[in-house]
């Protein structure tokens, strides 16, 4: 009879999984950075808006809607109570847009003098700028209109005027941008 031989069977060397784990994190992250660029947010630029004008430049507004009357209210009382909130908002809105624009300037005059004008980089810094402003100022607006639809619901009136707001809100923001980019080809050409 023959003797078998039995062998240890050697083990495989395990592959390290984690460089390709590494590997991927950094793939995704760079995708997703890329992806958050093209899409017009660079997460980057961002922070060092928020380092230059501070967070509470793009998000403190300080207005809030009125508190509710209690009693029963006309659509007219209604209005005439949010009215001055809107005004605070575009107010508070327009004067740091303009701010904005004033700093773009300046920051383009600068680099025109030291002959380092990049226009793409500094064009990305104040869109964005902008971007994250008006996103801030909808974000508000929109919470007062919801808020502003609610009362009219619980004084049992028709919300077809918030209908009308937004679209004046679009429209003066369209305009306004229209606006800016006008008075931004004039100075720049001057």
């Amino acid at each position: 009879m023959s003797r078998r031989v039995y062998r240890r069977r050697r083990k495989k060397p395990r592959r390290k999984k984690w460089p390709l784990v590494v590997i991927s994190i950094v793939l995704l992250a760079g995708l997703a950075l890329a992806a958050s660029v093209a899409l017009g947010y660079n997460p980057l630029l961002a922070s060092q808006l928020r380092a230059q004008y501070g967070d509470d430049f793009f998000s403190e507004f300080g207005v809030s809607a009125p508190e509710s009357g209690g009693g029963e209210q006309d659509l007219d009382s209604i209005i005439d109570a949010y009215e001055p909130a809107f005004e605070e908002l575009e107010d508070k809105a327009m004067e740091r847009l303009e701010s904005l624009f004033q700093a773009a300037l300046n920051e383009y005059h600068e680099q025109e003098k030291d002959g380092t004008v990049d226009r793409f980089v500094l064009t990305n810094k104040y869109i964005q700028a902008g971007r994250m402003l008006e996103n801030n100022v909808d974000n508000v607006f929109y919470e007062m209109l919801e808020e502003m639809e609610a009362e009219l619901i619980r004084q049992g009136h028709s919300t077809e005027i918030t209908g009308e707001i937004e679209e004046t809100y679009q429209e003066a923001k369209d305009e306004k941008k229209r606006e800016l980019l006008n008075r931004l080809r004039q100075k720049i050409s001057e």
